[in-house]
């Protein structure tokens, strides 16, 4: 038993800084309402709460404190209400460990431990030395034998060295990434293909609308005498009008896009994945270094995502869903293969997840029956110990449930136009969009599929970008279907499989399968689970 201590001074910056982050929305709105506002007391407002956020980092690091006990760590935190946290090595679920900009000039790491279930926890210790960030991991991970990563991201023990042949590999048209196929496999990004990445990134959308919101705000900076001085700097452009607005829609992607590849390669510079004994561990980031170990028991399903841009190229994504990650705030630190071939998936699941089964998903070229089943030419039924069969089979949504999805993706923008063209006629013009909008519905039917595995199920579905999910069948956690007056008449229900994901249950809906196809997703169920 140890007694406790204080995290290093630094943590007081990071403190501050995570303050700022916190309230960066509410300054931002401050500063945009109060622009207008010639008066001094915009100036008091954000110096009280700069002071505010100094006083809220100092107190809450003199208020944090740590003992390292024989199975457990026990914190003390909290500014105003102190906390005491206790966290069993029985809890832990997944450790990370980073080094940001401030840690690594001090020599120091940020240390995250997660916990699963209904009362999940997440303690951060921001600010540790490598040494004690090593024997804190080695007490609540007793399984973990190898060092932390150092700073340039190598391994000090225990690195599995690239065989000779793998090594002399350059056929890199088929290969995206680095793939090892030693005992215990690696698999690396290339800085090349980490450009792919960035062109082909939704954050590319979401900078361009933070741009273009920011812009509609800074309307004391767009006055016409600046116009004016930025079409004289510009050759192409002799006078405002569509020309001008042409080139700020330009100059917006381009920015966007320059950012976006700014974010992506600082995020996932030197991304490498390594099995190592019964864990996976993840390293990436340029500033901020971030170490992930996720148990292979903790992982609950894996999930493929082909982006918009990605999936005519025939690009994906691969992230696990694991019990201990917060979903909703380190996502991207569950992505164990930002960027991959959708040819090499089932490489890929061979070299770290070979006992999967449905890799290859459901072929689209399958026929189905009247009630959506899919006929595959490989066989559908396997012999259980017992002697009753075990079905396996694939399904989609049956041909009477299209004209549904059809309209749904509709519900929400036609009642509101023909209302309000009541009142203002040039509104029907968006009346166009139905054909698109019911374009993507056709496209969401071809893409939901269904398939049942003897210890997996396969879904496929699809929001903007199209989605693969595996999940065992011992890490289902509850299972429903549901159906509506509409649906009855057609005997159609929809299907709720669900798994833990954080401290809580994540859920997919596959919409509009039939009664038959549902009928057999249950005994699948309830016969595995008794199995």
């Amino acid at each position: 038993m140890s007694d406790f201590h204080r995290l290093h001074w630094v943590s007081s910056i990071t403190g501050v800084l995570g303050v700022l982050r916190q309230n960066l929305i509410t300054f931002v709105f401050i500063l945009i309402v109060g622009s207008n506002n010639s008066s001094s007391s915009l100036i008091w407002i954000i110096g009280v709460g700069i002071i505010a956020a100094f006083t809220l980092g100092i107190l809450g690091w003199l208020r944090f404190s740590y003992q390292l006990l024989e199975e457990e760590i026990h914190i003390k935190k909290g500014v105003f209400v102190q906390k005491n946290l206790y966290i069993h090595r029985n809890r832990v679920q997944v450790t990370e460990i980073s080094a940001g900009i401030i840690q690594r000039a001090f020599g120091l790491v940020s240390l995250s431990i997660q916990t699963a279930g209904g009362g999940s926890e997440r303690a951060i210790l921001s600010a540790l030395s490598r040494s004690e960030a090593t024997r804190i991991v080695r007490v609540l991970n007793p399984e973990q034998l190898e060092e932390i990563t150092d700073e340039e991201g190598t391994h000090r023990s225990e690195i599995t060295e690239p065989s000779s042949a793998s090594s002399t590999q350059t056929n890199q048209d088929k290969l995206f990434s680095r793939v090892e196929t030693t005992h215990e496999p690696i698999w690396e990004l290339s800085n090349r293909h980490l450009l792919y990445l960035a062109l082909t990134s939704s954050e590319f959308g979401i900078i361009a609308t933070i741009i273009g919101t920011v812009l509609g705000q800074l309307s004391e900076l767009i006055t016409d005498e600046n116009i004016e001085w930025l079409i004289d700097r510009l050759p192409l452009i002799q006078q405002p009008g569509l020309p001008f607005i042409l080139f700020s829609i330009a100059a917006i992607i381009i920015i966007s896009y320059i950012l976006a590849i700014a974010a992506s390669y600082l995020r996932y510079y030197g991304f490498r994945l390594e099995k190592k004994n019964n864990e996976l561990v993840i390293s990436r980031g340029l500033l901020e270094k971030v170490y992930t170990r996720v148990p292979y028991h903790r992982i609950q399903a894996i999930r493929s995502t082909e982006g918009i841009l990605r999936q005519p190229l025939g690009l994906e994504s691969i992230a696990i869903i694991s019990a201990g990650h917060q979903q909703g705030q380190q996502q991207r630190s569950l992505l164990v293969a930002p960027l991959l071939l959708r040819s090499e998936r089932a490489k890929f699941f061979a070299q770290f997840f070979d006992s999967w089964e449905g890799v290859e998903g459901v072929p689209d070229a399958a026929d189905s029956d009247h009630d959506g089943e899919l006929q595959l030419n490989e066989t559908t039924t396997t012999e259980h110990s017992s002697s009753e069969p075990l079905t396996l089979f694939s399904a989609q949504p049956p041909k009477r449930a299209l004209l549904r999805y059809l309209r749904r993706p509709n519900y929400l923008w036609v009642v509101p136009i023909m209302i309000i063209q009541l009142w203002w006629q040039p509104i029907l013009w968006f009346s166009f969009l139905v054909v698109p909008f019911t374009f993507y519905g056709w496209i969401n039917f071809k893409d939901s599929r269904l398939s049942a595995h003897e210890n997996h199920l396969y879904i496929r579905y699809r929001g903007l970008a199209r989605k693969h999910l595996w999940i065992p069948r011992k890490r289902i956690q509850s299972f429903s279907d549901s159906q509506h007056w509409f649906q009855k008449r057609r005997d159609l229900y929809h299907i709720q499989p669900s798994v833990v994901s954080g401290s809580e249950e994540m859920s997919v809906t596959l919409k509009d399968f039939s009664e038959r196809v549902t009928q057999k997703v249950w005994q699948w169920f309830h016969r595995t689970k008794e199995t």
